[in-house]
């Protein structure tokens, strides 16, 4: 398994092709061996798809929008040909199919099946990343379990924060999937005053040596870290990543 870096966590530096050029620097330095793209890019996919192969670090999954998903996922293709990968993933479910109806989680679940159908045909996969509301239940089940039942081809991007937050095990979870999860997302949980929020890998409560274990018998390739906020974006990246180096010695 690979360890890299969710570049959604250093999204303020990424303006334009000097920041990109810094960032793949300074993680590489931190001994990112992938990174994930998320999100708007500013720069041309050609440009970072030479930024990536001059820091050798592959880009293993994105994030893009699920309007350019459903709406010009040609365009994306050839993107993503262009950086070398053949993952896209969707980071959350837009809100007109959370209403807790299951007819329109159904929409999304079609919508998903549709792209993986076709992103099959040119050796590319959709993923989809969770957050805590997947696992509010319909008619006594997850929307999660409904998503992961109602799909063959789509694979997952399990986010060990947001599991945790929802009340469930990224461990479970990823047992439940097995197969079907190419890059995990590791952000740790801890409680401030009674109130959830994110940390560095080592930094909370979650027993990361036992999810690396689960991830490599499950067949994880990557396992990319990420903070969705932090004070210290660069100094929440470096700690995690010398954890998780911490934690590799340690086998």
């Amino acid at each position: 398994m690979q360890y890299g870096i969710q570049l959604f966590s250093l999204r303020q530096y990424l303006k334009d092709e000097e920041g990109y050029r810094e960032v793949f620097g300074r993680v590489k330095d931190m001994g990112a061996q992938v990174v994930q793209l998320s999100g708007g890019k500013p720069i041309e996919a050609k440009n970072i798809a030479a930024i990536s192969n001059e820091f050798g670090l592959p880009i293993c999954i994105t994030h893009d929008k699920f309007d350019r998903i459903v709406g010009d996922l040609d365009g994306l293709i050839e993107e993503h040909k262009t950086y070398g990968c053949n993952r896209m993933g969707i980071g959350m479910m837009p809100k007109e199919f959370r209403t807790g109806e299951l007819k329109d989680l159904e929409k999304f679940i079609t919508i998903l099946n549709d792209t993986a159908d076709k992103l099959e045909k040119v050796g590319m996969t959709i993923a989809y990343h969770n957050h805590w509301f997947e696992f509010d239940k319909i008619n006594g089940k997850s929307m999660y379990d409904r998503m992961i039942e109602g799909t063959e081809k789509v694979e997952f991007i399990p986010d060990t924060f947001w599991i945790k937050f929802a009340g469930h095990s990224a461990n479970d979870y990823l047992k439940k999937l097995s197969g079907r999860v190419n890059t995990l997302h590791l952000k740790d949980y801890k409680k401030t005053l009674g109130i959830p929020v994110f940390r560095a890998v080592g930094k909370g409560v979650l027993d990361f040596e036992s999810i690396l274990r689960t991830a490599n018998e499950c067949g994880v390739e990557n396992a990319v870290v990420e903070l969705d906020m932090s004070p210290n974006a660069y100094k929440s990246m470096q700690f995690s990543m010398q954890t998780l180096k911490g934690l590799s010695n340690a086998k």
